[in-house]
This record gives C-alpha cells, structure tokens and sequence, in this order.
C-alpha cells in the first residue's frame, strides 16, 4: 500500500497535462501512487501523458492509466479513480492545474503528526493578468460551528484535501454523477469533512488553480462543460 494518492481525471487538457503532470512527478515525497482516469479525451492528452511517462520511469512504476470507453464527466472520472486507489490518503487534481513541489509532503507529515483525517491547505487562482490567493477556513473542536464557517466560505473545493482513505470506504462517499458539473466539489467535501474526526488547516499555498483555461466549468455553468 502506498502512502498518497493522486486522482487526476483527463478531458481536452493537452495545452495544460504537461505541467500538471510535471507538478506532480516532482513532488518531494516518494511513495505516491498517481491515477490517471482518461475520460475518453479526444485530443493528445494521453500521448503527452505517455510521453512524460519516460521521462519520469521511477514515477511510471506507480501509474495507472484507466480509460473510459465514453465520457462519464470530471465526477464520474474522480469516482473512477476513487474505486481503485489503494493509499492512505487520497488526493484529486484538476488536469490543467498544478501543485507545488513539496504539496504532498507538507499534507501527508501534517495529516500524520497531528493524526489529522483531513488537512485542508491553501491556494492561489491564476488568471492572465493576476494572482489571487485564496486561504481556507480554520478548524476548531466545534464541528457545528467550523462547518458552518466552511459552507458559508466561497471556495469549498476538493483538491486542497488529502483525506484519510478510510472515511471514502466507511462511509462510501463518492461524487455525484448525475449532471453534477458545477459546484460539484461541495457536496463530497462536505460530506468528507462531515465523517473527519480530526481536521487541520495547513495555511501554506500550495495548489494552483489554472484559471486561464476557458473550456473549464468556471467560465461556463453549463453541465456540458467539463472542469
């Protein structure tokens, strides 16, 4: 069993995969397993995956590659990768983001000093003529009150939380599927914080959320748009 892993559903991302994937195989921590859910991408995003594949044979090792058959949308693609992850934690990324270098690092030894079931970090928006950071919610023994705190923030996603891979299995906890395209991330991030015993803000940037990328559910509430 590996410590971390990584979920990163693929969809009309090619002019972005290659620094996320970057971001990713360059992490200081080691034992990562990294899944990669081909949503049935119908540009060259797989073969720039394959490509960076070599360069990186000692991140290849631990790669899955799984691909649809058809479209099943970014949650059906995270539920995908949610069914075969095999590591304590588990993590999602968007394809056209990235992360900094020492993300799961810094997660995975907080998550595991503190005995935390999920550490939630910070993050940065990236548009094309600013930056913009984003912190999170702080977390106190008042469940009650730090979750309202949490729903009422702006921002309730879920690729700044690396979850104790137990609480997906006991409580079976999966993203909705069901034309579930904006806004999706709040309904399985809270019900994840909901079943946490134990949650720690880490107040370090350490995600970019690429906002340049025009295709994304951000610039487009249709559920047609995938993001």
């Amino acid at each position: 069993m590996c410590k971390v892993s990584v979920i990163v559903p693929i969809y009309n991302v090619e002019k972005y995969i290659e620094k996320c994937v970057r971001s990713l195989f360059e992490q200081t921590f080691d034992d990562i397993e990294y899944i990669f859910v081909d949503d049935a991408t119908p540009d060259n995003s797989i073969e720039i995956l394959s490509e960076l594949l070599s360069v990186y044979p000692n991140r290849a090792i631990n790669c899955k590659i799984i691909h649809h058959k058809e479209n099943k949308g970014l949650t059906g693609a995270r539920n995908t990768g949610i069914s075969v992850a095999s590591g304590m934690y588990i993590i999602h990324f968007d394809g056209d983001d990235w992360a900094e270098k020492t993300m799961i690092e810094d997660m995975y030894s907080m998550a595991e000093s503190q005995g935390a079931d999920i550490v939630l970090c910070d993050f940065r928006m990236i548009y094309t003529d600013k930056i913009v950071n984003y912190y999170t919610v702080d977390w106190s023994d008042d469940k009650v009150s730090s979750l309202q705190n949490y729903i009422c923030y702006p921002w309730n996603v879920i690729w700044n939380m690396l979850v104790k891979h137990d609480i997906y299995m006991q409580h079976k906890l999966k993203s909705l599927e069901a034309n579930a395209a904006y806004c999706e991330d709040f309904n399985l991030a809270v019900k994840l914080l909901l079943h946490a015993n134990k949650i720690i803000h880490l107040s370090k940037i350490l995600y970019n959320y690429n906002r340049l990328n025009i295709s994304s559910i951000m610039h487009n509430t249709s559920v047609n748009f995938y993001r």
